[in-house]
């Protein structure tokens, strides 16, 4: 661009300009002023085309156990035996821990022999009421004798059972309570159980995104300590009602976790589809521009910038769609935007 001197300038004024303003000299001169579209600003543009788009709601999440349970004793004694240490993988059924069972035993021998001893005289009763050689209540209370007894064994045998604490599903150790030797009472907490070969993935959404969700729907799980890579799954929950205070609603969905990478506690994104958008005009979230209480974007029309008024829509990335104010074909600055003023003239920047 030709810059003009203050020397030069002062030649060409009339006469009594100068001599309005006292004359000046060299040192008190100064460079004119240059209107906005008379300076060349160099940006880079981009042409915005339709394209479609998947509207995303990308909600913050919670990797959570499919199942957790926390097994406690039924019966009072000592921890006679520890079979698991936290991380340990358990089956169905596997004995995890035993209760001291001398005294559950010795209750057991006492309630067969006394079992056997009604037997014996429920059935010589049978016999002697057969021949009404007793009476019907002497039968009778032989009858509820055996009964009786055989129900104090079965209570024995009930208590045995359950001083062996089992693996009621597949699942890891998340947490053991006790040591070998420690005194359990009926309700303490023993071992904590987690099912981890499926996750749930739990996140709150927003009341706009609500219209959206439905079970069933897909969704894509990415976790923070795995970057780049996905796992996919659906919506198998939705809360019954927002919660008053943050007005959001519990989003639960399901992942496959078999090859056990994936730890309850990671902190994830729940990425829920909400709608497509067939001919979305994207730009650079970059390009956007706050000028008093608009968004705004610079556009190339003749290498002229012009100021357009937009709305936004969604974010997909590190792009924003346009809602309104941008036409297809239009040539949005998406570099040196921050220094272009409406109706200056731009020059595209060459790459490097």
């Amino acid at each position: 661009m030709k810059r003009w001197h203050g020397k030069g300038l002062l030649a060409l004024l009339p006469l009594s300009v100068l001599t309005a303003c006292g004359g000046g000299s060299e040192a008190d001169s100064a460079e004119p002023v240059v209107a906005p579209a008379d300076r060349v600003a160099y940006v880079r543009s981009l042409e915005v085309q339709p394209e479609e788009i998947t509207d995303l709601a990308i909600l913050s999440a919670d990797l959570l156990p499919l199942r957790r349970a926390t097994l406690a004793a039924e019966v009072p004694g000592r921890v006679e035996q520890l079979t698991v240490d936290v991380g340990d993988r358990v089956r169905t059924g596997q004995i995890l821990v035993r209760i001291d069972t001398r005294a559950l035993r010795q209750q057991i021998a006492e309630a067969e022999a006394l079992h056997l001893q009604a037997v014996d005289r429920f059935e010589r009763a049978e016999r002697l009421f057969e021949k009404r050689s007793i009476t019907k209540e002497q039968h009778i209370d032989a009858v509820a004798g055996k009964d009786v007894a055989e129900a104090r064994l079965n209570s024995a045998q009930l208590a045995l059972a359950k001083s062996e604490l089992k693996a009621p599903w597949p699942g890891s150790v998340a947490a053991k309570r006790v040591e070998v030797g420690d005194y359990a009472s009926p309700g303490l907490p023993l071992v904590e159980l987690v099912s981890v070969n499926r996750l749930k993935v739990r996140a709150a959404a927003s009341a706009s995104d609500v219209p959206y969700l439905s079970i069933g729907a897909p969704v894509t799980v990415r976790v923070d300590v795995f970057p780049g890579e996905e796992w996919r799954g659906e919506v198998v929950r939705l809360g019954a009602e927002l919660d008053s205070g943050t007005r959001t609603l519990v989003v639960e969905a399901e992942i496959d976790n078999s090859e056990g990478r994936l730890r309850p506690g990671l902190f994830g994104r729940l990425e829920v589809p909400r709608r497509v958008l067939p001919e979305a005009l994207l730009v650079p979230l970059a390009s956007v521009v706050d000028y008093e209480s608009e968004k705004i974007l610079y556009v190339v029309a003749d290498g002229i910038a012009q100021r357009r008024t937009i709305v936004l829509g969604p974010t997909v990335g590190q792009r924003v769609v346009i809602a309104s104010g941008l036409e297809p074909g239009d040539y949005v600055i998406v570099g040196g935007q921050q220094q272009v003023a409406d109706g200056q003239k731009v020059i595209e920047a060459e790459e490097g």
